[in-house]
């Protein structure tokens, strides 16, 4: 097992595939060590055991979601904190991705630092894309017709709305948006898009053959749902819990996803490695050493 003195140490643990794709682009800074992963990747020790360990780790790295109270989901079961905090010297950082209240005490009791990677800004922005493809993917696969051709309507104008807007548009959809405030619909319509207020979402919906939500709240209601094309498809991007009424649509026979986590599931690789960019430049703030 060759270990550079020099370099920190990384343990990934966890079960995601994204994790395992991290794992590689952290090798290429740090001495990385996976345990209860998917599985393993080129060029990164797996080990099966934590006794393994050639000494204590400087960042230990979590999957996202990183569970409820203080237990990791990972392969045939889960990892207690208590046991990972042993691998752990004092200071070091825990990043995790939606960690709960209980983990971040948990972990600053015992000393060390902890840090949600999903929510950071240089996470969120990468993630536009391919979370703006896996909903095209998505739109494509669910869809009879072409993307070519089909009136589209995206709720909202943040970042992921954005991303929705330029690759549906490119694949030749007739892409409008549909937004809170003055400011959001200007810029939309230099787009080239047709732009709404949410106010007039009630008499304009029944016009699309695709929605796409991007706000987390609910917008897409029971009586917004009943005014939509029987044949129309909802993909809802929000987070828990989404934008729109799934039991309205159950009701109405109108089909509708909720789309959650797509970088991970359509494109493991990128999503890991914006995790392990993201990761980086979390250790280089909290430990002043550049590893780049």
């Amino acid at each position: 097992m060759n270990v550079d003195k020099f370099k920190p140490l990384f343990l990934v643990c966890g079960s995601d595939a994204r994790q395992l794709y991290a794992a590689k682009r952290l090798s290429n800074f740090a001495d990385v060590f996976t345990y209860k992963t998917d599985g393993s990747v080129e060029g990164v020790a797996n080990i099966s055991d934590l006794s393994q360990l050639p000494h204590k780790a400087d960042l230990l790295l979590l999957p996202v979601p990183c569970g409820n109270g203080l237990n990791v989901p990972c392969a045939l079961g889960q990892l207690s904190c208590a046991e990972l905090a042993q691998c752990l010297k004092k200071g070091a950082v825990v990043a995790g991705g939606k960690m709960g209240t209980p983990m971040i005490e948990f972990f600053h009791s015992l000393g060390f630092d902890t840090a949600d990677y999903f929510r950071r800004e240089e996470l969120a922005v990468k993630n536009c894309v391919p979370t703006a493809e896996g909903a095209l993917a998505l739109a494509m696969r669910e869809s009879d017709v072409t993307i070519n051709g089909t009136k589209t309507l995206i709720c909202g104008w943040g970042r992921v709305a954005k991303a929705c807007a330029r690759l549906f548009s490119a694949a030749g959809a007739l892409t409008a948006v549909s937004a809170r405030n003055a400011g959001q619909l200007a810029e939309a319509q230099t787009w080239g898009l047709d732009a709404f207020d949410l106010s007039q979402l009630f008499a304009r919906i029944g016009s699309y053959r695709l929605i796409i939500n991007t706000i987390p709240a609910m917008v897409l209601n029971e009586e917004v749902v009943r005014e939509t094309r029987k044949d129309c498809l909802i993909i809802d991007l929000a987070s828990q819990p989404g934008g729109t009424d799934l039991d309205a649509c159950h009701k109405y026979s109108r089909k509708a996803i909720h789309a959650l986590s797509l970088p991970g599931k359509c494109a493991p690789v990128t999503a890991g490695e914006i995790i392990a960019d993201t990761v980086m430049n979390i250790y280089h703030e909290r430990s002043g050493i550049n590893v780049t």
